[in-house]
């Protein structure tokens, strides 16, 4: 079972001894060690999901020494999308001897612990958007380049589920139904791209009627959120996440992209997958793009629509997101770009998972960029920022080079100009020659 983004796991044992199997013990007598050693304990495992650490609890067992069945219980202490793995359970069996009752707390001595493996299949998915927002069109994530640029007519297949390596290029495709655009009678535009993930395991979902807008508003469900793409808006898009560029370019945008952009029923964006491993394991993205599909008689194919989300530099954007989000729900509870999706607006959205494979990171740090406390937000317009703190930086260089050359050709001309040599008597009585600048290279005698 799920709860809350974390994985619940019930088992249970039957001990095959005099005993049972406890979840620690104060006093060890296992091989090898003495009778005082530290306390033993039972423990979960995986080598598939090396950071996930459990909680493991004895939930009840029956009240006797003779093969006992017992339930147990394990918790994630966080939430990761894919549970998938084998999970290598480590128990402590502990023996009675013949003529001792059961007690509680038992009586007993923990033994070597006994290992067996649980193979466990379980991912959580973000429920798929409604064909009421999703305007009946398909949204994949693709890793060939070729296979976004194809007409599609073939289908993507099972490389449209694929787990991105740190460096590679997301290729993001909408395209609507083929059974619907049938003598290509649709254009679909990609108007905005964003991209967040959940905290503590939450799986961004898009329905409205449940106060659920995906990665398109503020919530304390969101750990990180960002606009990466506005076709009418670019100079709002998210930039870098930190000092990592997302590279992030519509179709229409790409010169090398141009046979698709050709293909009225699909649009396309791409973007590097670098920032994305910025974060924790565990930590998992989601991509939400929001677009318009309309018949051939009444589309025009290039720019779109002015944004329906306008934005203003207030005192509010400089708030934690977790009070933004309360603010805006207060005044409004749905987001304006919320109340433009739908078929009578010809627009609509859609959600998908960004699979990860960490198994070849370039980079050996395991730090998040920010701390896991930062609070949600939207950070576009960063990159504008760092561009202006950039040539601020380098005007101020600049200025400061040129005060340093002034200084060093006063100093040079300083040296250069004869000072006025002092009076002085010669220990001989010698005649003294003094000359003066002033006196056109006349000379007296003194």
């Amino acid at each position: 079972m799920n709860y809350y983004g974390i994985v619940v796991v019930y088992f249970r044992t039957e001990a095959r001894f005099r005993g049972l199997f406890v979840a620690a013990h104060s006093a060890a007598n296992l091989r090898g060690q003495k009778s005082a050693a530290s306390p033993v304990k039972s423990i979960v495992l995986s080598a598939d999901h090396p950071g996930l650490t459990f909680n493991l609890t004895l939930v009840r067992t029956e009240p006797t020494y003779s093969q006992p069945v017992q339930q147990w219980m394990f918790i994630s202490d966080f939430a990761v999308r894919d549970y998938s793995g084998t999970y290598t359970v480590k128990l402590i069996p502990c023996t009675a001897a013949l003529n001792v009752e059961y007690t509680v707390p038992p009586v007993c001595n923990p033994r070597e612990p006994v290992t067996f493996d649980l193979d466990i299949r379980f991912q959580q998915v973000s429920d798929p958007v409604a064909v009421e927002f999703s305007l009946n069109t398909q949204m994949f994530l693709l890793s060939k380049k070729a296979l976004w640029l194809s007409d599609g007519s073939m289908g993507f297949g099972q490389e449209s589920d694929v787990a991105f390596s740190e460096g590679d290029t997301i290729y993001g495709r909408v395209m609507v139904d083929p059974v619907q655009n049938l003598g290509g009678s649709f254009y679909c535009n990609i108007e905005k791209v964003y991209l967040c993930t959940g905290a503590d395991g939450y799986v961004p979902k898009y329905n409205p009627a449940k106060s659920e807008f995906g990665c398109l508003a503020d919530s304390p469900s969101l750990l990180y959120r960002f606009k990466m793409i506005d076709k009418a808006q670019p100079e709002t898009q998210a930039k870098s996440f930190g000092d990592v560029s997302f590279k992030a370019l519509l179709a229409v945008d790409d010169p090398s992209a141009l046979s698709l952009v050709k293909q009225p029923g699909s649009d396309g964006f791409r973007l590097d997958s670098t920032p994305l491993f910025q974060v924790a394991v565990g930590r998992e993205w989601f991509i939400h793009t929001i677009y318009t599909v309309r018949s051939k008689d009444n589309a025009k194919r290039g720019i779109s629509k002015r944004s329906v989300e306008y934005h203003s530099i207030t005192s509010g954007d400089l708030v934690p997101a977790e009070a933004r989000g309360r603010y805006r729900r207060s005044n409004r509870e749905v987001p304006a770009l919320a109340e433009e999706i739908g078929p009578e607006n010809k627009r609509g959205t859609n959600i998908m998972h960004i699979a990860l494979d960490r198994s070849r990171r370039r980079s050996a740090s395991g730090d998040e960029l920010f701390a896991d406390g930062l609070s949600p937000r939207e950070l576009s317009g960063r990159g504008a920022e760092e561009d202006a703190v950039t040539v601020a930086g380098a005007v101020v260089g600049l200025l400061l080079t040129v005060l340093v050359v002034i200084v060093l050709a006063l100093m040079v001309r300083s040296r250069r100009t004869p000072v006025k040599k002092a009076l002085s008597v010669s220990s001989s009585l010698q005649p003294v020659i003094v000359r003066s600048s002033l006196d056109d290279g006349d000379s007296s005698e003194v």
